[in-house]
């Protein structure tokens, strides 16, 4: 008893050893934490806010020295102050607020399609994994029907071509599960650099692939990063207008001072200076920035557009792909299976050919492989629907896998 309890504890230890199997809430924590340009873009964050504390300092007192030589020297110390003026040191802060913002976004943003990529690539292997079962059965069901062929061979009842024309489909189908492992492996390689890592440890996914459900029409666009950022970049040209027009107000610079001579007694001295107005007004960088509120007032109107044309086609698309396979797994695998049986029964009782067997093999294998290839592209088009509409990626997914 006691050797029986060792070998299923050595055996399980041994199985979590040399088989790794990914979810995709571990995917996801695996390119948030690794990704190289999310890495990249969460330091950009760091620089803004860096310059946001820069952005509420005050500019520095300067302090002037002056000593003169010969007959009458004099002995001077000044120290001044710059004041900004019309509020620029308000608004120099708030377009570093917003550009810390921007930033972000620009993080959300990125982070959601990287998200998108490697759960495209996760649902690839899913899909692939049921693909290979798939062929499994394929290559069971080739090799039974090359056994009832070869007995009907040796017993005189059909021609030795029909074995070679067996054996051809089994080896041409087992060649197809190389090509699949093959596939499998482009894809974890795939999920290698979106997570960061130079060779994935896992080599198996686990997730609720066949548990699809019709879509709420309820999606919006209210939270789309690309339209936020759009509406931000507008903000932002906002500010810039009034940061340019405040910058025809010029700064004034207050001193205060000593001045020491020959003569008895020490000269204190007031003044300030204020540049003039005249030839420099900003007008060009006005100008420019007007310009810019207009060029992203535009780009919001085509990035509404283009997003409301997409999120469309998607709903459709998903419809269609719901409707489609819950059709293939509902009424038309069951057919094909059921017409497969009875040919395959009649061929060994002489009713059909080889060639019925065949195409009613076909039939029911093409349909179970049109229902994944429909589940596949149900998941692709949900996570693309999640991306552009600023969803949580994974949270569908999740809540099927764990009704599964």
């Amino acid at each position: 008893m006691h050797t029986l309890i060792r070998c299923i504890i050595y055996t399980s230890i041994t199985s979590l050893a040399f088989c790794q199997t990914l979810d995709i809430e571990t995917l996801e924590r695996l390119v948030i934490e690794n990704n190289p340009q999310l890495l990249a873009r969460a330091k950009k964050i760091d620089i803004q806010q860096g310059q946001l504390d820069q952005s509420r300092k005050l500019p520095n007192p300067v302090l002037g020295f002056e000593s003169g030589a010969g007959v009458d020297p004099e002995t001077s110390v000044m120290i001044s102050q710059s004041i900004q003026l019309g509020g620029k040191r308000k608004h120099k802060i708030k377009l570093s607020e917003l550009d810390l913002t921007k930033a972000l976004l620009e993080y959300e943003k990125l982070k959601q399609e990287k998200l998108t990529m490697a759960f495209q690539s996760f649902v690839n292997i899913l899909h692939f994994q049921e693909v290979k079962s798939l062929q499994h059965d394929r290559i069971s069901v080739s090799e039974a029907l090359l056994k009832a062929v070869s007995k009907k061979v040796e017993a005189g009842k059909l021609s030795p071509a029909e074995i070679s024309r067996a054996k051809i489909q089994h080896f041409q189908k087992q060649m197809k599960l190389k090509k699949i492992d093959s596939a499998i492996e482009r894809e974890w390689i795939s999920i290698s650099a979106l997570s960061g890592d130079k060779q994935s440890t896992f080599d198996y996914s686990q997730g609720g692939f066949r548990q699809i459900s019709k879509i709420s029409p309820s999606y919006s666009l209210d939270n789309s990063p690309a339209i936020q950022l759009a509406e931000l970049s507008i903000e932002i040209q906002r500010s810039t207008i009034k940061s340019a027009k405040v910058e025809t107000i010029p700064n004034l610079d207050l001193g205060a001072g000593l001045k020491q001579s020959d003569v008895p007694g020490n000269t204190f001295q007031i003044g300030f200076s204020v540049p003039l107005p005249i030839f420099n007004q900003n007008q060009g960088n006005i100008k420019s920035a007007i310009s810019g509120l207009d060029e992203k007032e535009l780009e919001l109107k085509f990035v509404e557009s283009q997003l409301k044309s997409e999120l469309e086609k998607i709903q459709k698309e998903l419809d269609l792909l719901y409707s489609e396979a819950a059709t293939l797994k509902e009424e038309i695998i069951p057919e094909a299976q059921t017409a497969y049986t009875i040919i395959s029964d009649g061929y060994l009782n002489g009713r059909f050919t080889y060639l019925d067997v065949v195409d009613a093999q076909k039939m029911w294998f093409l349909s179970r492989s049109q229902y994944l290839d429909a589940l596949k592209e149900y998941h692709h088009n949900i996570f693309e629907l999640n991306r552009i509409t600023g969803s949580n990626n994974q949270t569908t997914f999740k809540e099927r896998t764990n009704h599964e």
